[in-house]
């Protein structure tokens, strides 16, 4: 099973991911949660991370040998909308998707990105660096992550704003927290920053960060 994401549930339907990892290639199963049946499968293709878009819902995500696409794919478990990106991304209570592009290249070609409807990709800033940590969403749409030794916050207008930048490098970043009163905690190797933000609780969409809040954000009150 893909170590990275191998199950996720929403509603009555499971999608559970197997990846060769010699190959990076492996596809995901569309499961009924009741019976355990096959409803659906993706083809082969490069594994990249998914996403609970809605009940039953999922985006699903493809990076690598030429691939960089994400999916939607219904109750059904056929594809209902593909973009031409993949990222980190995050859904709003509205539906709506977004969130910070990750390449497998340098110099940084990624934006942060909002999926539109009609299958087309609104552009918000650019994005310099390559590790980027989880990102995390408030209650007002505002996406909070760490790349390229800066904490970035995107707003709902997809207007970047920088909270905090240092000279910093380092490959091993955990997921940002969002925790109560605006505080938001990254990991970065063996330390742990802790800052203070305007930002609002979590929100309440069906994917508002890594692990849709089941482990990935303990939110405080």
């Amino acid at each position: 099973m893909d170590h990275w994401q191998p199950l996720l549930v929403s509603a009555d339907r499971i999608a559970a991911t197997f990846t060769d990892p010699s190959s990076g290639i492996g596809r995901t199963f569309f499961l009924d949660v009741d019976s355990g049946e096959t409803v659906s499968a993706t083809s082969p293709a490069p594994t990249g991370r998914k996403t609970i878009a809605g009940p039953g819902q999922f985006l699903i995500g493809s990076q690598g040998y030429g691939a960089f696409t994400t999916g939607r794919f219904g109750r059904d478990g056929a594809e209902t909308a593909r973009w031409a990106t993949h990222g980190a991304m995050l859904v709003d209570k509205s539906g709506s998707v977004s969130g910070p592009e990750l390449e497998n290249r340098l110099p940084s070609r990624s934006r942060f990105r909002r999926l539109a409807s009609d299958n087309s990709l609104v552009d918000g800033p650019a994005l310099t660096g390559y590790y980027t940590s989880d990102p995390a969403m408030d209650c007002e749409g505002t996406v909070v992550f760490w790349r390229d030794g800066k904490l970035l916050a995107v707003d709902a207008d997809l207007t970047g704003h920088e909270l905090f930048a240092m000279d910093d490098s380092r490959a091993v970043i955990g997921r940002a927290l969002l925790l109560s009163e605006g505080s938001v905690v990254v990991s970065l190797d063996n330390e742990v920053l802790v800052f203070r933000t305007p930002l609002g609780p979590l929100g309440e969409g069906p994917w508002p960060c890594g692990e849709a809040n089941l482990q990935g954000n303990p939110l405080l009150s």
